[in-house]
């Protein structure tokens, strides 16, 4: 019997988003300028902060000790992973130290933060999973796996800044256009991905047990952003905001593992050519940050 390819829903939702891509990132190995860095190092922090609050939390820890941790470990967590020099100015830095600040703030509030349940309820954090579906293999981290006892359920969280434009039950439909070359949903084909890897993947790990329940959710920690000036100088509020997936993967469920293995065979095939071709240079070209290496792209410039 031959092993299953175990591959990442990124790597996956490279391929979807363009198969050319999928070959200079991931085959290739070109190395582009990451102008990204520092919001992935934004992304460090506070995953590693809310991984660390939720590794000292007992379930039944007072809220205002729960808050006090998370506030402690962001500072630490802070001079790890962002060097000064990744900011355009000393007023950048300062903004986006008191804007992350205020979103674990705001995520650990003792009266109604949902950092407090989340923390009490982990049973795990940064959670490898493996699932194999049909044959094929897919692999990843769970950024938080809570437990309710009263409901016999796991509840996976994926932790980002925003959930704006992630996938909702509303929008499922807009996989189904993904899929018949229709519209270029690359982001709700990523959200689609991960879901699927993390809730089979749970299903198949240590934490399940036969007859529970399995909820996927990403939380945005940074959704609501704004500021007001004051005397002296400026004051940051940031909210979270949930986006469950749990029923748009019921609903959408064919789709989303055609998607994925469409996506699987095309990267175990190296089958790199970019199809649709007309929606990728319109949707996924004009961000690439391989355009000027990419043959398609620069036929088509050079035919213009």
């Amino acid at each position: 019997m031959t092993e299953p390819t175990f591959l990442s829903p990124s790597r996956l939702a490279t391929y979807a988003d363009c198969q050319r891509k999928y070959d200079h990132k991931y085959d290739q190995e070109i190395q582009t300028p990451d102008e990204t860095r520092l919001y992935l190092n934004q992304g460090h922090v506070y995953h590693e902060t809310i991984e660390a609050v939720c590794e000292a939390t007992e379930p039944g820890d007072d809220p205002e000790i729960i808050h006090r941790r998370a506030m402690e470990a962001l500072p630490e967590k802070w001079e790890e992973h962002l060097d000064e020099d990744e900011y355009a100015s000393r007023a950048h830095r300062k903004f986006q130290r008191a804007e992350n600040r205020a979103a674990i703030d705001a995520f650990f509030d003792p009266e109604d933060g949902n950092g407090i349940d989340h923390a009490r309820r982990s049973i795990a954090t940064e959670k490898w999973v493996e699932c194999v579906h049909e044959g094929l293999g897919l692999h990843g981290k769970v950024d938080n796996v809570l437990y309710d006892e009263r409901e016999d359920e796991l509840h996976l969280i994926d932790y980002k800044r925003t959930v704006s434009g992630v996938l909702g039950h509303w929008s499922g439909d807009r996989l189904l256009d993904h899929l018949d070359g229709e519209a270029h949903e690359a982001k709700r084909v990523k959200n689609a991905f991960q879901t699927a890897a993390y809730t089979e993947g749970i299903k198949q790990s240590d934490c399940y047990e036969e007859g529970m329940s399995v909820r996927f959710s990403f939380y945005g920690l940074l959704h609501n952003r704004d500021f007001e000036a004051t005397p002296d100088g400026y004051r940051v509020t940031v909210s979270g905001k949930p986006r469950e997936t749990t029923k748009a993967y019921k609903e959408y469920y064919d789709a989303i593992w055609a998607l994925a293995e469409r996506a699987h065979c095309g990267i175990t095939d190296a089958n790199y050519d970019p199809a649709p071709a007309s929606l990728i240079r319109e949707e996924a070209c004009p961000d690439c940050d391989y355009r000027a290496m990419c043959p398609e792209y620069l036929t088509e410039e050079v035919t213009r």
